[in-house]
């Protein structure tokens, strides 16, 4: 496991939200029906040029290896047939709670899940760097939900894009039924940030490297006090 700082948050060196374009958010009409009414966004304008390039300098440095499947109870293994591609993983709560306040405005504060409700409390400190090179790919697939400890839990995947200049690429959502899709083209400083449970894909990447950062928003459950009962510690 690897933990550092990827950027140094100095004002002169990282001023979040300076010397940038007003952030832009616009929804994704997803193709599959049953995905209609779905939480899906893109947001332009989240990161500089300037902090994407020294997130990828910064990995780069410590280096990235084959990108494993998830199967759940920390189990992983390597299909390249169905994943192709590189990762390098960080573990900075640090680092997630400054990506965290660059989006959070565009996350809903309230999540309902079966009939309760939780509380978005920031992103799993988690932080995946994805590498693709020419060829390599992610086939369609939902994203599995990360549960702490204290139980708090994920519903929402966030992917910020980091570079561009590489042909393909594209994330697309599906429909497996139909086969319809609609894709997101990457774009440097962009986030992409939508339900775990809605089918996606990574294009494969013709010619260049592609590089991204995938992490969760992390939802805390609110507890209701009991019918009647006006202080729960009484």
């Amino acid at each position: 496991m690897l933990s550092s700082a990827l950027w140094k948050s100095e004002p002169e060196a990282c001023c979040f939200g300076s010397d940038m374009e007003p952030k832009k958010i616009s929804e994704i009409a997803l193709p599959c029906r049953s995905d209609s009414g779905k939480f899906a966004i893109v947001v332009e304008n989240a990161f500089s040029k300037e902090e994407c390039d020294r997130m990828v300098r910064e990995t780069e440095s410590k280096g990235y290896e084959a990108a494993k499947l998830n199967i759940g109870d920390g189990q992983e293994f390597l299909d390249t047939d169905i994943r192709k591609g590189s990762r390098c993983i960080v573990d900075s709560p640090e680092q997630a709670a400054e990506i965290w306040n660059r989006v959070k405005d565009c996350v809903p504060a309230v999540w309902n899940h079966r009939g309760t409700s939780w509380e978005a409390v920031g992103l799993n400190e988690r932080l995946r760097f994805l590498r693709y090179s020419p060829g390599d790919f992610f086939i369609s697939h939902c994203d599995s939900s990360f549960e702490r400890e204290n139980k708090e839990r994920s519903f929402i995947t966030l992917i910020l894009y980091l570079n561009g200049g590489f042909y393909g690429g594209d994330t697309t959502f599906n429909d497996i039924e139909t086969d319809a899709t609609i894709s997101v083209k990457p774009k440097t400083g962009s986030v992409l940030i939508f339900e775990h449970d809605i089918f996606h894909s990574g294009a494969k990447v013709d010619n260049g490297l592609k590089y991204a950062m995938r992490s969760d928003v992390m939802f805390r459950q609110q507890w209701k006090e009991p019918h009647g009962t006006a202080d729960s510690n009484h």
